[in-house]
């Protein structure tokens, strides 16, 4: 046999590495961006102060551990963010539709979708 495949992708140990919190923030918050539409920068660091208080939840913190999760929680959105950033695309994309001189003038944007790999900011 060449080798053993893993079967399971994230485990309990591994989600709460900052690594793997990193790559769940990233993630579910583009998952969740590409099939809604919608702008993950707040969702993204919901996501990951989350994670972040599971995290010191399931270790048995207390107290200042809370804090440092918190802090914590900003350390894993700003990793996560950070990749999305690294595509270096921008955060949406037109559809196919013209804007005209009218509709320019009238400040009609055109209706953009938001792509799996671009950046949150």
């Amino acid at each position: 046999m060449a080798g053993m495949l893993p079967n399971e992708f994230f485990t309990p140990q591994s989600m709460l590495t900052l690594t793997g919190a990193t790559g769940i923030v990233f993630v579910v918050t583009n998952g969740l961006k590409t099939a809604f539409n919608i702008a993950p920068r707040w969702m993204g660091l919901a996501i990951a102060q989350v994670i972040a208080a599971i995290g010191v939840t399931l270790s048995g913190g207390g107290g200042m551990d809370y804090f440092v999760g918190v802090i914590n929680g900003f350390l894993i959105f700003s990793t996560a963010a950070g990749v999305s950033s690294a595509g270096g695309s921008e955060g949406a994309t037109p559809r196919g539709d013209v804007l005209n001189a009218d509709d320019i003038r009238h400040g009609r944007k055109l209706e953009t979708r938001r792509r799996f790999w671009s950046s949150w900011f």
